[in-house]
């Protein structure tokens, strides 16, 4: 963060500090023209304004102001300060999901820092690990985890040798995001817990609240929905004493954790709690967040009206061009697990051909956000489905496709599982030859193809699209 001398400038970055984004805003349009009058004092307030937009998720607007200060940035010639704005640029950019040039914007950052003399000051190391750190969660959003995991090994290095905390919990915190989209929980849980130990070390309560949300999710996905609400509810806790804008996606974690434990009449309280959030209309994915709730809940309800709302509201965020993506991979999901559980029900293999154009959906965001993870998920149950219409051959070059790209991204244990899906297959050959020959009801099929677990562990694993986002929530 660029050096603030200006006394309003001061104030409006404390009220950031504090969170009160809005009234920081305000405060600068109010003293614009009035108080910035330096080249030194424009790229401030151009600095600082910008990053208030970028965390009220206003990111083109954010990229505007960041332009302005790049350019008056480039006038004053600091070095320190260029790097500071191209990583803000990056930010912005990442969190657009314009991932090449947030790297472009990284790597140029890197090549002011490394033609510096001093390289030995604290405040070169510094940059150094904030730079390292960036490169990692850019690497992750194009794809890459090993890339990934390298430079943020290094941030992580060079983090602990200046013994700068936050940069270390910043670490930290990309490091569980990298465990977590590579499957290995028990390593995400690992660094999860070390973050919010750092976040409560500091006093950092925005980031306190961060870990306890991504504990809260990890449990969930495993099924410790005790352990998922007790770390859930502390986040609301320490939500509420700050006022904090997390308290939304904390209440949308507690609705996931009692939804999926089948609590529906608590999944119900969270929806009226974030229900009054929605109309106090502070963010714009608020509403979009209610709206997707409203038919994951109406979903699990046993009337068939309710699963027609579902389906309509799923529809339309699955359908809608410019969805955010995590919100259109979750509609896309559900609306698989819907058509799936009327072929359960109806024994209809015409709605096969519902599901079909939502897979390839799924599958072509995965390969465009190179989430590879994904795409062995999505192979897999596309695999599952060829059992269910008998034809072996493809479901098994299915699973070594998934096999291949689980092994070339280093996803060990998504590979593992594949394998085991493999040798599964095998074992249950004579079955599977017994209800062709018997045409055994499409129940049955499911049931031996195991597509409910394969659903499951796709509608838990709502983190598969969180590299995306540069600075994410949990």
């Amino acid at each position: 963060m660029l050096k603030i001398n200006n006394k309003k400038l001061l104030l409006a970055e404390n009220l950031k500090n504090n969170w009160k984004l809005k009234e920081a805003l305000n405060l600068l349009n109010d003293f614009e023209d009035e108080a910035v009058k330096t080249a030194h004092e424009r790229v401030q307030y151009y600095f600082l304004k910008s990053s208030i937009l970028l965390d009220l998720l206003n990111s083109k607007e954010a990229l505007k102001y960041a332009e302005f200060a790049y350019k008056e940035g480039q006038k004053l010639k600091s070095d320190y300060e260029l790097i500071d704005l191209l990583l803000l640029k990056g930010r912005i950019l990442s969190s657009m999901n314009r991932s090449n040039e947030t790297l472009e914007n990284i790597i140029k950052a890197e090549e002011i820092l490394l033609a510096i003399n001093k390289p030995l000051s604290e405040e070169f190391e510094t940059k150094m690990g904030d730079v390292l750190l960036r490169k990692g969660s850019c690497y992750l959003s194009l794809g890459d985890i090993s890339l990934s995991l390298r430079y943020l090994d290094e941030a992580l290095t060079i983090a602990k040798k200046i013994n700068d905390k936050k940069l270390i919990m910043r670490t930290t915190k990309w490091l569980a995001i990298n465990y977590s989209i590579k499957g290995e929980s028990n390593h995400a849980l690992e660094y999860q817990k070390r973050y919010l130990a750092i976040a409560i070390g500091l006093k950092d309560k925005q980031e306190m609240i961060g870990g306890y949300n991504s504990l809260g999710m990890t449990y969930t996905n495993k099924g410790e929905f005790k352990r998922a609400i007790k770390y859930l509810e502390k986040g609301l806790s320490v939500c509420h004493e700050i006022n904090s804008w997390k308290t939304f996606i904390i209440y949308t974690s507690l609705f996931d954790a009692y939804l999926t434990s089948n609590s529906l009449e608590k999944a119900q309280q969270c929806q009226d709690q974030m229900k009054i959030l929605v109309e106090q209309g502070t963010y714009k994915f608020n509403m979009a967040l209610y709206r997707l709730q409203e038919a994951a809940l109406l979903k699990k309800k046993p009337q068939e009206d309710s699963h027609f709302k579902a389906e309509k509201i799923f529809k339309e965020f699955a359908d809608k061009e410019d969805t955010f993506i995590e919100w259109k991979y979750y509609a896309l999901v559900n609306l698989c697990d819907l058509y799936l559980t009327k072929l359960k029900e109806t024994n209809d293999l015409k709605e096969l051909d519902k599901i079909q154009p939502y897979i390839d959906k799924i599958r072509s965001i995965a390969e465009k956000e190179r989430v590879y993870s994904l795409l062995v998920e999505m192979n897999s149950l596309q695999a599952k489905l060829k059992l269910v219409v008998f034809e072996f051959k493809e479901a098994q070059e299915l699973l070594t496709k998934s096999l291949n790209i689980a092994n070339k991204y280093g996803l060990t244990l998504l590979a593992k599982r594949v394998n085991n899906e493999q040798a599964e297959l095998s074992k249950n050959f004579l079955k599977w030859e017994k209800l062709k020959t018997s045409r055994g009801k499409i129940s049955e099929r499911m049931d031996l193809a195991r597509i409910d677990e394969q659903i499951e562990i796709l509608l838990q694993k709502r983190n598969y699209l969180k590299s995306i986002n540069a600075d994410p929530i949990s």
